[in-house]
């Protein structure tokens, strides 16, 4: 029977501590940050720190995330810092060749194992090689139609 009334004495004092929270100058819930995090907020806005201090009430008084849940989370993060530091694959074969006529005059590019043959020249990426033909930076996927997803817009 002690069990079922503990939870209940505990979620009642996170409630009133959360809504203490509101009521609190900046200077206490810098304070309070300090209590609960032991490190100085900087220059943390009042939103932010009133979310954040919540979480950490509920996280001491409630434990945080499970170690499957940390591990997962953790492996989430790995995986998309790995994606956002490769290039967007081309997804094109070795030998596949790119034609694209530009201001009247035809390009041809081949695919490489290690780059974009251009007039005789290997380009890192084909942005690389959209820029020498266009003369400015320019989207290499999207200057040569390899984007799906991006509709082309008609210009009347």
């Amino acid at each position: 029977m002690e069990t079922k009334t503990k939870p209940a004495a505990l979620n009642n004092s996170v409630i009133k501590q959360i809504d203490q929270l509101n009521q609190m100058s900046t200077r206490d819930l810098y304070k309070k940050w300090k209590d609960l995090f032991g490190t100085d907020p900087g220059q943390l806005g009042r939103a932010y720190m009133i979310r954040r201090l919540a979480y950490r009430i509920q996280e001491l008084v409630h434990g945080g995330l499970s170690r499957a849940a940390r591990k997962q989370f953790k492996e989430l993060v790995q995986g998309s810092e790995r994606a956002a530091s490769k290039s967007q694959p081309t997804n094109l074969q070795v030998g596949i060749r790119l034609l694209r006529e530009w201001h009247g005059q035809n390009y041809e590019v081949v695919v490489q194992r290690d780059g974009f043959l251009f007039k005789g020249k290997t380009y890192r990426s084909l942005s690389a090689v959209a820029r020498a033909i266009t003369g400015r930076h320019c989207g290499g996927r999207r200057f040569f139609g390899l984007n799906p997803s991006e509709k082309r817009s008609k210009r009347k």
